[in-house]
């Protein structure tokens, strides 16, 4: 694949929206870790590397993503299974793998491996999927979530199906069926409940509805949250002002929590900045995967587009308040390796699918 690399044929739009993101980020980092030299200087050696690997990815023809499919799916699978044989284990969940030193998550690889190869698997019937094909869909997704459930990871097992939704709702999947499969999560919520949901994540989902209940323990951290959203005001506090953060009353707040030491420091202006970033990223991913020649560029940029859009949605919603708490980092504002190159990869690839300028390009 990367012997045939081309010249990147960048969106400019996208990629300066992102640095904008990466240098707010760093200004937060670096005032909510208390000046960590180190922390400062790792975060952005992981900025360079996402931004490295999105000139890489949109160097790559965008035809041989499609070929490439199967192989990261297969490559995703194998790496799962390491996790359950050998994986380490990290606060009560096996998650990463080290290999040659290189520690890493492979459930990140899920992000890429389920939509293309959903895509790849649809594109090939090119009309909307049929039962069959859906079935297939959905036994292609099981696969991997299956895998991340038993770590434990229920999060990113359910993400793994919203993966997959994107793509069938771009393919031209019937509203009965995204809304039968809705009504079908809904009615198996309370076999979910006790069967299912580990005890840690049904705290998370009484603190999400009623935090004061515990305000020193499982509700501690969502209410910090709120007290620092809540002082930022208009303008916030300013940089390096902030003291909820600074003071260590919001814990990870350089990571998970992150966007609750930035509302303190730049108040509801900034936040309204940044938000608007994501949205405007999100849309203009969504209009260029609209104008993709070839069906399966079109499916995978857009369920990448509505993925990035889902995680910083998800991110900013359970630190002000609107959903529970998900270990899901801001994208390309948290402190944090593999989401943040996962992420880099992603517009890569968005970039190189969408530049093709014929079918036989993509």
């Amino acid at each position: 694949m990367l012997k045939n690399l081309k010249t990147p044929q960048l969106d400019l739009s996208i990629l300066l929206a992102i640095i904008s993101i990466m240098m707010l980020g760093s200004l937060t980092i670096w005032s909510a870790s208390g000046y960590s030299e180190a922390m400062m200087t790792n975060h952005l050696m992981r900025c360079g590397i996402a931004l490295t690997c999105v000139l890489i990815m949109a160097s790559i023809p965008a035809k041989q993503y499609r070929r490439f499919s199967p192989h990261l799916y297969l490559l995703t699978i194998i790496l799962l299974i390491g996790v359950v044989l050998a994986g380490d284990s990290s606060n009560g969940s096996q998650r990463w793998l080290s290999i040659a030193g290189v520690r890493f998550q492979p459930s990140e690889l899920v992000k890429l491996a389920i939509p293309m190869m959903v895509a790849w698997f649809i594109q090939r019937e090119g009309t909307r999927p049929s039962g069959l094909r859906l079935i297939a869909a959905i036994l292609m997704t099981a696969i991997p979530a299956g895998l991340i459930f038993i770590q434990p990871d229920l999060d990113g097992a359910i993400f793994g199906v919203i993966y997959m939704l994107f793509v069938l709702y771009f393919a031209g999947m019937s509203w009965k069926i995204i809304g039968g499969f809705v009504a079908l999560v809904a009615t198996s919520a309370p076999l979910l409940w006790f069967f299912v949901i580990e005890t840690y994540q049904k705290k998370r989902i009484l603190q999400f509805l009623n935090p004061q209940s515990d305000p020193l323990g499982s509700g501690y951290q969502i209410i910090q949250s709120h007290i620092a959203i809540g002082s930022g005001g208009v303008t916030g506090k300013g940089w390096t002002n902030a003291t909820q953060s600074s003071l260590g009353f919001i814990p990870e707040s350089h990571t998970d929590f992150i966007f609750s030491a930035f509302a303190e420091e730049w108040g509801f202006v900034g936040c309204v900045l940044l938000l608007s970033l994501y949205l405007f990223i999100t849309l203009r991913a969504l209009w260029l995967a609209c104008h993709c020649h070839h069906a399966y560029s079109r499916l995978v940029c857009g369920a990448l587009a509505l993925s990035f859009f889902l995680y910083a949605f998800i991110n900013t919603g359970m630190v002000s308040g609107l959903l529970p708490v998900m270990g899901s980092p801001l994208p390309f504002f948290s402190y944090g390796g593999t989401a943040m190159i996962t992420q880099g990869v992603c517009f890569g690839i968005i970039m190189s699918l969408c530049r093709a300028t014929s079918r036989y390009d993509s």
